[in-house]
């Protein structure tokens, strides 16, 4: 392996390019000839430049394989094979099996340091796994972790942007944890909070999952069994103490969970940085949003490239997953949370668990919210508020209810039986919240949609979906303070 700038050059460029690599291209862009670009390739890193592109493709395919529920004919298609033979035969030189056996037996496949300042995915054994700190030494100017999946609405089939973000570091890691034992993991399945003061956009982030705020994403660490480091921002924090914070989780092949960097204090993915950390570089659910990202570019493998993102107030946090604990969230502990998480409480203005139904019906339902005074914009900003928290339902139980049905393996009897009860419910809680957003309307036609909103026998028919919901959630809560007792 080498350690000049122009080794890092030029791994860094195919890394960058894998869905589309041209050499024609590459050599235009470092200004050689296609002769030479492949002479200096192979003195450099000691191999030819297609055999090396050809297998970084494989080791893409395999995360695909992994991670995915793709046929492997569409992988191999998606990856430039004309059939499943050439592939498999493609696959069996690089792995020793073919692609049906390497799925089923999971090998591990996550971050690799590649070169100085490069990471990307790559076989591993459980050893390299476990091992912490720099595998070589620090590019101070740009290191980029390539090969992290895009974070997005909808990735994972989900939009709980937490959990999508766990999941995304959680592959890259090497992790390989179902995204139902995420969801229930991290809280994300069994939230639901109202304010009873007013429409709050807030209600649905998940740091008001617990009794404390920022407790919850220790949770994503607990879920992969990785030490947790947090760094929260206040008048007083500088943006070098989160350069530094983040420069050295990257160095270590870590990336970082942000809050903001572009955009509203939404989680996002920090995959590296360029300009000493000044840019940074990842996935965000916002860069392509024309109100948050004009000053952001884009850079050949998609990522975000941001540099404005210390003046954005809104990048409010830094956290990243670390070493190989071991000690990973049990079935148990889950049961436990989730019974805690759903308790109906009141914590200020906030009513949290199953007593937040209450709240939101009364809100909903209270004319002062809807008299005819109110202008478009403001019934706009309820309906997200309203749509958040049928969004929440709908995706956290039903992957609250794949997370119990996957629990009920390897229980006894009784415990199977209180697992498919919850499950049952949780279901029912889902097909409730997506019956409410279809009595909402269809967001093709917002001004139509919001007058729905605005009509008392609308919101008298959503009320009575608030209630279903509720009776069964309460079922579900009961189960799950008898499955926690066993």
């Amino acid at each position: 392996m080498s350690y000049s700038a122009m080794a890092h050059a030029l791994v860094s460029y195919v890394e960058g390019h894998l869905e589309c690599f041209d050499i024609k291209c590459m050599s235009k862009s470092f200004g050689f000839s296609e002769s030479y670009l492949r002479e200096l390739f192979l003195r450099e890193l000691g191999m030819p430049i297609m055999q090396y592109y050809r297998r970084r493709k494989m080791i893409v395919s395999a995360f695909e394989l992994l991670h995915s529920d793709k046929k492997i004919l569409d992988i191999a298609l998606e990856n430039g094979f004309s059939n499943h033979e050439s592939y498999t035969r493609a696959f069996q030189k690089v792995f020793g099996m073919p692609p049906g056996r390497f799925r089923q037996e999971r090998p591990l496949i996550g971050k690799k340091q590649l070169e100085v300042g490069v990471f990307g995915l790559e076989c591993i054994v459980s050893e390299d796994k476990r091992r912490d700190g720099l595998m070589m030494k620090q590019d101070e100017n740009k290191t980029v972790l390539y090969g992290i999946r895009k974070v997005e609405q909808g990735a994972y089939k989900s939009s709980t942007r937490f959990p999508i973000c766990v999941k995304a570091v959680s592959e890259y890691l090497g992790d390989d944890v179902s995204y139902a034992y995420i969801m229930a993991a991290t809280g994300a399945a069994f939230r639901l909070t109202w304010d009873r003061e007013t429409w709050n956009l807030c209600n649905v982030d998940i740091y008001h999952t617990l009794r404390e705020s920022n407790d919850i994403y220790q949770y994503g660490a607990r879920a992969l069994g990785r030490a947790f480091a947090f760094l929260g921002r206040s008048e007083n924090t500088t943006k070098e103490e989160f350069t530094a914070f983040m420069k050295a989780a990257i160095a270590k092949g870590y990336p970082v969970i942000a809050l903001g960097i572009i955009g509203p204090p939404e989680p996002c993915v920090v995959a590296g940085y360029e300009d000493e950390g000044d840019v940074v570089m990842g996935w965000n659910f916002f860069q392509n949003d024309a109100e948050f990202a004009k000053s952001v570019r884009t850079a050949d493998n998609g990522y975000f490239l941001c540099n404005t993102w210390w003046e954005n107030t809104d990048t409010q946090a830094l956290m990243y997953f670390g070493a190989v604990t071991g000690e990973t969230a049990s079935s148990r502990d889950i049961v436990k949370m989730a019974a805690d998480i759903m308790e109906p409480r009141d914590e200020g203005s906030y009513a949290k668990g199953i007593r937040a139904y209450d709240a939101w019906k009364e809100m909903l339902l209270d004319e002062k919210w809807f008299e005819n005074n109110a202008g478009f914009d403001d019934l706009f900003a309820k309906f997200i508020v309203q749509n958040d928290a049928m969004d929440s339902l709908h995706d956290g139980r039903r992957w609250g209810a794949a997370f119990f049905e996957q629990m009920m393996e390897p229980c006894g009897e009784a415990e199977r039986q209180l697992c498919a009860g919850i499950a049952k419910s949780f279901h029912k809680v889902s097909r409730a919240a997506e019956e409410m957003m279809a009595q909402a309307g269809d967001w093709s036609d917002v001004e139509q949609m919001l007058k729905r909103f605005a009509s008392r026998a609308v919101r008298e028919q959503l009320a009575g979906l608030i209630d279903a919901a509720k009776a069964e959630d309460k079922k579900a809560f009961a189960q799950i303070r008898q499955l926690a007792q066993q």
